[in-house]
């Protein structure tokens, strides 16, 4: 092979997003939501460009913002060629999760401290006795940043499958039900594990957008519009102080991480 390993995944990380890296901000927010990309450029007023990533760099608040699609393999790819990049310091996932727990609500914010990994994309990255677990000094910030608008986060355990339309499965639900596990959803537990593998600072702020195990809670189309207008913008607001306060102390953050890897 003429490329060598880091060659290809920089030039594959540029053709994705249609960008160049040294465009690329320090802090790294990811996500599956156009409208997110196109909230946070007009938040920001970050540059857009788009590959079969979205992209808008925001260099103002020295923070990317990426979507990258759906699933356990593209959240794979995404931090495989994040963690290429010469000056990245941080990555927090903006996403959204089925409540299982009876404890969560529509709208709750959630900053995980772990996920099952019911996919099978981590099994590349990671031995399967291998936990899938975010960067603690990252995901601290991220629940001082839910706190700070005056919400409580919850934090625990999330399942992360790569299977959709699981809910009307019911041995699988009733396995949920039997856990003690907090939400579901799809990228998790791979963005974790690709993360611990190759040393990169990751959190994540997950949002309840629907409740799949309770009476007439699976999310339907008027329920997925009012979670964007009821939640996105506090949402990235709770994401963009995570990243500036992370940013402002990355000294400290940067000596903490020395212990986790």
């Amino acid at each position: 092979m003429s490329l060598k390993e880091h060659e290809y995944v920089r030039q594959t990380l540029e053709r994705y997003t249609n960008c160049k890296l040294e465009q690329f901000c320090d802090h790294v927010l990811i996500t599956n939501f156009k409208r997110y990309i196109k909230r946070f450029q007009e938040k920001t007023k970050g540059n857009y460009s788009e590959g079969n990533f979205r992209i808008v760099n925001a260099p103002e608040k020295n923070c990317t913002m990426i979507d990258f699609g759906i699933g356990s393999p593209q959240a794979a790819l995404i931090i495989n060629c994040l963690a290429y990049l010469d000056n990245l310091k941080s990555v927090v996932m903006l996403g959204m999760c089925g409540g299982i727990d009876d404890i969560l609500e529509v709208g709750n914010f959630l900053v995980p401290s772990a996920a099952v990994r019911g996919e099978g994309t981590s099994r590349h990255y990671l031995p399967p006795e291998f936990p899938a677990i975010p960067a603690s000094s990252v995901n601290l910030y991220c629940i001082g940043a839910v706190r700070k608008v005056g919400l409580d986060p919850s934090c625990g355990i999330v399942y992360t499958t790569d299977r959709r339309l699981w809910e009307y499965d019911e041995k699988f639900v009733q396995y949920l039900r039997k856990q003690r596990i907090l939400a579901i959803e799809m990228e998790l537990a791979t963005l974790f594990s690709v993360a611990y593998r190759h040393e990169v600072p990751i959190g994540s702020i997950m949002l309840v957008s629907d409740m799949p195990l309770q009476k007439r809670g699976i999310k339907d189309k008027k329920l997925y519009n009012k979670i964007f207008s009821s939640y996105m913008d506090t949402h990235l607001e709770i994401a963009l102080d995570a990243v500036a306060k992370i940013n402002s102390n990355w000294s400290t953050v940067s000596r903490k991480l020395t212990s986790e890897w």
